[in-house]
């Protein structure tokens, strides 16, 4: 699905579906559980070991939906069963806020316990292995939206009657229960027939073919449709309304697959034109990753705006991204390429579902690629990349794609960092052997479900290379490398050069140095040649040594930005004089004069900055971000650049912008620092600019650099607290290391990266997300470890730091999930 941060909206729908549906959801609670208000009852956690003892093999979905006065769906599903263990004697089926009115096999009537969350059926007989039976149950009532998150449910909305397969709220987020009884669960995979009747001019859309289409006497309208291939309940679909069908073809590898639109007759020629790169986007998946497997291509245009939902072959989709442009073309590509990664293979649980939603994600920059070329692709990239450095982790916390808390099933994280490191995934394994081990892993594990664990086991078989250290750092941990050439030696070698190039590796909010990673360094000469040559990184330091047939003037690394790492880069060629925006890199910088062309590369780095190489320094240096200039200029450049600076609490509570934990005071305190290169001190830069806008007390201003030169950029603030410490004092790695993370119970604190010589006035403390202490602790210089009972506290993102003599010399941050 693509989740759209209509917030408004969600409001807005939620407040009226309470308004016109209030009256019936209080006829609809059922007779044993009256009283309870219905959206607020304990959600019966369909755990994927119910799947375990029985496979449901089949559900026939029967409803009568035609009353959109009242919103009462009505009738009855039938499901196909079969043990898996010997005994069963109950059938325990999910369905949320219906009326029972009966439950039967045959012509048998069951009994049964319902308590408004699962529909116990008590069964005639003992089935066994091998037996397969049906039980039908027969209910009606008004369904379920999510009502605390607006997002997920089923609705009758302008006319309108639809389902979105999860609820963002929902425990399990999986959300067929709210339409038909079913295992509610991630892994339960059935096939699927759909009996729909509909009235007054409108007609129903579900997953599959259209087997039958008839119309009685009295106007009512019952289509069938058929889904042989099996899929989780949260990939069931429905939609009606008074449709018009747009009709078109796909030749695909395993021939021709018929694709239908389903949209108001007054939208069809905006989703046409909407739609035109459809046939593109399936050609690109196909090419990269294997056949359409799907008997057809679906999508049913509704009025809901805060997303969409890939129901496997029938997509139900936004009618106000088809506007008639290619605006929103990204959401078709990302709901049609869930069919392969979140349709074909589902993840096994909410907390991997990066294999669904961040593999998606990925695949709209695969169809910008097709679309713009490699270029387009890489734009896509960069964009995201940067987004997820500045703002994922304020707004989420530090966390890990797999194992992700249920709370950000559909966050940041999942989306937008699980397509980051697909892409560094591919520059990792390189594009043949990516693509390849991905058709392998797609073709071979059809209609299952997956773990992250199996995800990395499966591409180790299919390339031949083993992935463990990748997943480790890149999946099973979170936070991210900062790589970075700390010096480089050249020495003239006949006609080459001898180059000893020094990489040194950084950390942001991850624990520990990631291993084996691919990195390219690029070399050029003053005639702009240019050499890529490649190295494996691991550890804190390391050097290379290269051979090179120029004079290399210009070294960097990962300029082809194949792995994402902490770092924004920007580069331009420049010619002639103007204003250049560094977009991703966020500076602008303003060319006054140049004799020839000049190459600039603006780095935003988001780590901290190596710290001050002498002791008494008064001046704190920014801890999340920094900028280095890089390139060769023409002999007469001249340049102004510009830099905003960002501390002001976001809308996001007790989260910040980049500079929120810098600036503490006014911004009259607040100084740019520079250095040539690492070899150099930090001192106050003489040639800039502050603008602090409108007052010196709202953390936010523009720092103009008056003559910019080659170097290292970063914030500082004058801090009289700071270099009172002596460096024998303390050593601090740069994260305080902390696990399991995140936690629920108990979490343990590892001080062996924090060496105290002392233990006056050092202290471990705990800010939760709006900066109050919440605790304190005194720390012995003799304890290597601490171990903190967080059973009371509230979930949600708490900092821990070690203090010294009040300066702080490390600390992480951890999420509290209960």
């Amino acid at each position: 699905m693509k989740f759209l941060y209509s917030i408004i909206f969600s409001v807005i729908f939620v407040v009226n579906y309470f308004d016109s549906n209030a009256q019936v959801c209080q006829q609809n609670k059922n007779s044993e559980q009256s009283g309870k208000a219905t959206w607020q009852l304990l959600q019966v956690q369909a755990s994927n070991t119910r799947s375990d003892t029985v496979d449901v093999l089949k559900y026939t979905i029967n409803l009568n939906i035609t009353d959109f006065t009242t919103n009462i769906i009505a009738g009855n599903t039938v499901v196909k069963f079969t043990p898996k263990i010997n005994g069963i004697t109950k059938l325990n089926l999910d369905l949320l806020v219906m009326i029972i009115d009966s439950v039967r096999q045959n012509n048998m009537v069951l009994t049964y316990s319902y308590n408004d969350t699962l529909l116990q059926v008590d069964l005639p007989v003992a089935y066994t292995i091998n037996d397969t039976s049906s039980v039908t149950v027969y209910y009606h009532g008004t369904p379920q939206i999510d009502h605390p998150s607006g997002w997920g449910g089923f609705y009758f909305q302008s006319g309108y009657a639809y389902n979105l397969g999860v609820g963002f709220s929902a425990n399990p987020h999986v959300y067929g229960r709210v339409w038909f009884p079913c295992f509610d669960n991630f892994v339960e995979r059935s096939s699927y027939e759909f009996n729909i009747t509909t009235n007054a001019g409108k007609t129903s859309y579900c997953n599959g073919y259209l087997a039958n289409d008839t119309i009685d006497g009295g106007g009512n309208r019952t289509r069938k449709w058929i889904l042989n291939e099996p899929i989780p309940t949260y990939l069931a679909s429905v939609s009606v309304a008074a449709y018009a069908q747009i009709n078109k073809t796909f030749n695909g590898i395993n021939g021709t697959v018929p694709i239908i639109i389903a949209a108001l007759p007054t939208d069809t020629t905006n989703v046409k034109n909407s739609f035109v790169n459809l046939n593109t986007a399936l050609a690109t998946f196909e090419n990269r990753f294997g056949p359409y497997v799907w008997n057809r291509v679906g999508y049913c245009m509704v009025p809901f705006s805060s997303g969409a939902m890939e129901h496997a072959t029938n997509i139900t989709y936004p009618k106000s991204l088809a506007t008639g442009n290619l605006t929103y073309q990204d959401v078709m590509a990302h709901e049609l390429s869930h069919h392969w990664f979140g349709d074909l293979i589902t993840c096994r649980t909410a907390e991997d579902m990066w294999l669904n939603e961040g593999w998606a994600r990925y695949c709209e920059f695969i169809f910008n690629e097709a679309l713009s070329g490699y270029t387009g692709y890489l734009n896509a990239v960069r964009t995201n990349h940067e987004d997820n450095l500045h703002f994922n982790t304020p707004k989420e916390g530090v966390l890990t794609l797999a194992n992700i808390p249920q709370d950000f099933t559909y966050g940041d994280h999942v989306y937008n960092k699980g397509a980051d490191i697909a892409h560094t995934m591919r520059g990792y394994m390189g594009d043949s052997l990516f693509f390849y081990s991905i058709k392998i892993y797609l073709a071979q594990n059809q209609f299952t479900d997956m773990s992250s664990a199996d995800f990395m086991n499966i591409l180790t078989t299919a390339s031949g290379m083993n992935m463990s250290d990748f997943f480790n750092d890149w999946v099973f941990n979170p936070g991210w490398p900062h790589f970075s050439i700390d010096s480089t030696a050249v020495v003239p070698a006949g006609a080459n050069y001898n180059v000893t190039v020094y990489v040194k590796q950084k950390l942001t909010d991850a624990p520990n140095y990631f291993t084996n990673v691919p990195l390219e360094i690029t070399f050029k000469s003053a005639n702009w040649t240019e050499q890529n040559q490649n190295i494996i990184m691991s550890g804190a330091n390391s050097s290379f040594n290269f051979t090179v047939p120029f004079d290399p003037i210009f070294v960097a690394v990962n300029m082809g930005e194949k792995i994402s790492h902490a770092v924004a880069p920007d580069y331009k060629k420049i010619k002639t004089t103007g204003s250049y925006s560094f977009t991703n890199a966020k500076m602008t910088i303003n060319v006054q004069s140049l004799s020839d062309s000049a190459f600039v590369r603006v780095e935003h780095n988001y780590t901290a900055p190596d710290g001050f190489k002498s002791f008494g320094n008064t001046y704190r240096l920014s801890p999340n971000h920094y900028w280095k200039v890089d390139g060769f200029l023409s002999s007469i450049f001249k340049a102004k650049a510009t830099l905003n600076y960002e501390g002001r609490t976001s809308s996001f509570s007790g989260n910040f912008w980049l500079d929120n934990n810098l600036i503490n005071a006014v911004e009259d305190s607040l100084v740019l620092m520079y250095r040539k290169n690492a070899g150099n001190e930090w001192s106050v830069y003489p040639y800039y600019t502050k603008n602090m806008i409108t007052n010196n007390n709202d953390k936010r201003g523009i720092i103009t650099i008056d003559s910019l030169q080659l170097g290292e950029y970063v914030f500082a603030m004058k801090d009289y607290t700071m270099g009172i410490l002596h460096p024998a004092e303390v050593n601090t790695l740069p994260l305080l290391k902390v696990f399991p993370n995140p936690t629920k119970d108990i979490l343990t604190v590892e001080l062996d990266g924090v060496l105290l010589k002392s233990s006056t006035n050092s202290m471990l403390v705990i800010f939760d997300s709006s900066g109050k202490i919440i605790y304190k602790e005194k720390l012995d210089p003799h304890r290597n470890t601490i171990n903190i009972n967080t059973s009371a506290y509230s979930s949600g993102i708490y900092t821990v730091s070690v203090k010294v003599k009040e300066a702080v010399v490390s600390k992480n941050k951890f999420i509290v999930a209960h």
